[in-house]
């Protein structure tokens, strides 16, 4: 392999499910029974059942979380998002929603699979250079077990822990999904810039997020043979208007005017557990 084409190293963490509804119109004609928000309460047993776990508990990777999100606009009333600690986790996360009597008020409009990641750009840059100083061919024994120890040291790190185990926090209600790619246009073809020139456009990128930190919370998740695109964004804030300056200002960077296609974005706010039951049920009142 070309050693400029390089692709960056990866550390992959949880994966994850959005599933977007809209609530069966008809669905308010079986409540005067009862039937509607007795089939709503299968979906507060299950996000019970999966609540965020806590930031300093040891077990907190092999776990996962879901969580409800009302959606505003998009003819999509709900997202539901799953983390999970592998594929078949969020296989049966996703059977067990469309299995419970909730499922039938809820018709599914969408959804997305992907798994949460962190690209060491910079990393990669910094060992393929050493590599050639020094005679090393990538690919090969000595060049593997390198690699290997450069992502055991980077993920006993704290905060790689928590980009690869993300929870929402708990000052940020709002939240924010959208899909993205890197061209492949003759003229802009992100996969043909040398690793040099990717590391430090996405290093100017991260300058820019670093400044809404405190802001934002931004979960990264690649699905390159996964889904439709090639990465999925989550943003949490505490503030939606946040998210329209963020998306704003790094649509200016050159990674992101030159070599990114965004797809449809989708924009609501979290919805506590304690909370479904009046929000999905009730919320028929409002239609």
């Amino acid at each position: 392999m070309n050693q400029d084409l390089f692709p960056p190293l990866v550390l992959d963490g949880w994966f994850v499910l959005h599933q977007f509804f809209r609530v069966d119109p008809l669905a308010a004609e079986d409540e005067a029974h009862g039937g509607f928000q007795g089939r709503t309460e299968s979906l507060v047993d299950f996000l019970s059942q999966w609540s965020e776990p806590s930031d300093s508990d040891p077990e907190r990777g092999s776990r996962g979380w879901s969580g409800l999100y009302r959606i505003v606009g998009g003819e999509t009333d709900y997202m539901l998002m799953h983390f999970r600690p592998s594929l078949e986790a969020l296989g049966d996360a996703e059977r067990e929603i469309r299995r419970s009597p909730a499922a039938r008020d809820l018709i599914p409009t969408g959804d997305y699979v992907s798994v949460v990641e962190l690209g060491l750009y910079a990393v990669t840059d910094a060992l393929l250079e050493q590599a050639q100083e020094e005679g090393i061919k990538p690919g090969g024994p000595e060049w593997t077990a390198r690699v290997e120890k450069v992502l055991e040291e980077e993920l006993e790190k704290r905060y790689v822990q928590s980009r690869l185990f993300p929870l929402q926090p708990a000052n940020m209600p709002y939240v924010c999904f959208y899909p993205m790619d890197k061209r492949r246009n003759p003229d802009q073809n992100w996969y043909t810039l040398p690793v040099r020139e990717r590391a430090d456009l996405m290093a100017v990128h991260g300058q820019t997020g670093r400044r809404y930190a405190g802001r934002i919370s931004q979960i990264i998740s690649g699905s390159v043979g996964l889904d439709d695109w090639e990465w999925a964004v989550t943003l949490f804030s505490h503030d939606p208007l946040t998210f329209k300056a963020l998306v704003t200002e790094m649509r200016y960077d050159e990674v992101s005017s030159v070599y990114a296609e965004f797809g449809s974005f989708w924009v609501g706010h979290r919805i506590p557990t304690e909370g479904v039951l009046g929000e999905v049920a009730g919320g028929m009142d409002r239609e």
